[in-house]
């Protein structure tokens, strides 16, 4: 890089808004370093170097400390995932911002409270209290959307069979128009707002997840149009809804969490109709296999622990048995597809994204290594090639 596309700490300091002392803290702890220093020892940054410290105050100002922020920043590979990283930040934000009106109604109601009785509501404190400590772990937030982007990104974006999973698996539900549907670990939603057009006026659609804040995630995620749907907290183990209730239940990649599978099946079918639909989707054996023999170069423990197996408990391969004892017709879909990933970035994110401590135990010196492997065959072969196997069980209630 040309001295002339570079900046001196006091110009960088002036044009970021910060005082050299801070940037020089920053480069001491190894969080921002300079992109340059010359022989006499003064630090030069480049635009690039802008966007790496707008995501260090960003995240800041979100409230992670900055031993947080290192162990994000220190695992940032890819220079081109910029936009994936303000669009994280934006969803945290607006998060924080709904968890400080919160904050702030609480307040107003302690004030209101004060104000008639001319006396402190103690107990309206002790809910300033509690909504203050509501959802406040940011780190965790963060980590979460990230994870969820990852995952979502790289098959957005390097599947070949470009009609997209959401999509295909939609059209093969073919439901009556007056039905009513129970989505079971609906995560974000995205099964619905990715075909939102297409759903018809006439189904009665409840979504549910294990995770309140996943709930409040799809509410999110759609929108103007989450008033077509209900929202309820549920164990799929536990379904607090009576004998017969629906004409459909939908289990999308999520029957293999589920700790006692038996209780989610006898569940699923207490609440079926007769003559009910029973859709469930999980991955097959050899699903990303390619991503696991590269992690097996690197970290070859990582792949023989639970992070790796947790879908083995139930599988195209592994779940024909349990649906079929349950539920008549059965049938499997597979969906044909595979990954030609382009950018090493995009799938180590997706590695990091994985349940277990995949991150925490990968070095930087093995990071680097991974990534030079990484680039060096899509250099050569001109992308990493990744197979998966993808599809869904359906059965009718007898």
């Amino acid at each position: 890089m040309e001295k002339a596309d570079l900046f001196g700490i006091g110009e960088f300091a002036k044009k970021a808004a910060v005082t050299g002392r801070t940037l020089r803290y920053y480069d001491r702890i190894g969080l921002l370093k300079p992109s340059s220093t010359d022989a006499f020892g003064r630090r030069y940054y480049s635009r690039e170097d802008f966007a790496k410290l707008q995501k260090i105050l960003t995240l800041k100002f979100i409230g992670l400390s900055l031993n947080e922020i290192s162990d994000i920043i220190k695992y940032d590979v890819s220079e081109s995932g910029f936009r994936k990283s303000l669009e994280i930040q934006r969803e945290i934000i607006g998060k924080k911002i709904h968890h400080m009106k919160m904050v702030a109604n609480a307040i107003d109601e302690a004030l209101a409270v004060q104000e008639a009785r001319d006396a402190v509501d103690w107990d309206k404190i002790i809910n300033i209290i509690n909504v203050v400590n509501m959802d406040n772990n940011w780190m965790k937030q963060y980590e979460n959307a990230s994870n969820l982007r990852a995952r979502i990104s790289i098959h957005e974006l390097y599947s070949t069979n470009k009609h997209g999973w959401m999509p295909w698996f939609f059209e093969q539900l073919d439901i009556p128009n007056d039905s009513k549907i129970l989505e079971l670990g609906c995560g974000d939603g995205s099964l619905w707002a990715k075909n939102i057009y297409k759903v018809p006026k006439g189904w009665d659609i409840t979504l549910t997840d294990f995770s309140q804040g996943m709930l409040k995630d799809a509410e999110r995620l759609l929108g103007k149009d989450a008033h077509r749907f209900n929202f309820n907290v549920v164990d799929a183990q536990s379904i607090p809804y009576e004998n017969e209730s629906f004409d459909v239940v939908i289990a999308n990649h999520m029957l293999y969490h589920v700790p006692d599978m038996d209780k989610a099946f006898s569940e699923i079918y207490r609440v079926l109709r007769h003559k009910g639909q029973f859709f469930a989707s999980t991955v097959g054996r050899s699903h990303m296999a390619g991503m696991r023999n590269i992690i097996a170069m690197f970290e070859p423990d990582i792949v023989n622990s639970a992070t790796f197996s947790h879908t083995e408990r139930f599988q195209l391969e592994s779940g024909i048995g349990m649906v079929s004892k349950w539920f008549k017709n059965v049938e499997i879909k597979r969906y044909q597809d595979s990954l030609k990933v382009t950018d090493a970035g995009a799938l180590i994110d997706y590695m990091f994204s994985m349940p277990g401590n995949i991150k925490e135990t990968m070095t930087v010196d093995k990071l680097k290594a991974m990534v030079k492997y990484l680039n060096d065959i899509i250099k050569s072969e001109g992308a990493i090639r990744i197979g998966k196997d993808t599809g869904f069980f359906h059965g009718i209630k007898f």
